[in-house]
């Protein structure tokens, strides 16, 4: 299966993918709570976290858009809020909501420092986001993704780490070669995460 860099020009069309894949995602039901705007504030929301990982990092996707995946390279694995409002988050409060922006935000802060405490400072990438589109899962489309980001990453000897909010994912993910190395729950939030690693070299099982 080729994969292909995103091209900007279809960015929407990639969000809305993203936004159908993670509807029902534990941490963005939590910062889109009321299902019927869900779909529509989702893909705003995805959309500029594609430009931002088109901006700083690289965003990877089938030719007919069914799997995306948005990865960050090593030294700017955590995007600061001066990055995220040059890439259009300006008026996430209002599109959130300010109580789920502020709720989004400590989230996203925890998350940020957990990544950082783990790595005490090791260069490595970080998988941003993963998924393929829920109308043709099961076709292969995120090994091949991540297969693409496994490969760069080997070539450079450089870990791969991720974090879900959703415990099924763990076992996808150790499939590739990834381990789980932390587990916690976001305080006053409630929301449970699992931190995966994979280091360079490591070898999947047979998928």
């Amino acid at each position: 299966m080729d994969i292909i860099k995103l091209e900007p020009g279809k960015r929407k069309q990639a969000a809305e993918v993203v936004a159908s894949a993670f509807f029902n995602y534990p941490m963005l039901t939590y910062y889109f709570p009321d299902e019927a705007s869900r779909m529509r504030r989702m893909t705003w929301y995805m959309e500029r976290v594609l430009r931002t990982a088109l901006r700083y990092g690289e965003v990877l996707t089938a030719p007919d858009l069914t799997g995306v995946m948005f990865i960050l390279p090593p030294g700017h694995t955590r995007i600061t809020l001066p990055e995220y409002l040059r890439n259009g988050f300006t008026l996430i409060p209002f599109v959130m909501g300010f109580g789920n922006y502020n709720n989004s935000d400590a989230c996203e802060k925890f998350v940020a420092d957990t990544q950082e405490r783990l790595l005490k400072g090791r260069g490595h990438y970080y998988l941003w986001g993963l998924v393929a589109d829920p109308k043709t899962q099961r076709k292969g489309v995120g090994t091949a993704l991540l297969k693409a980001l496994t490969d760069k990453a080997d070539a450079e000897s450089m870990p791969v780490y991720l974090e879900t909010h959703n415990q099924k994912n763990v076992a996808y993910y150790e499939r590739f070669g990834f381990r789980l190395t932390h587990t916690d729950t976001i305080p006053v939030h409630g929301l449970d995460i699992w931190c995966m690693l994979r280091e360079a070299g490591e070898i999947p099982e047979r998928i």
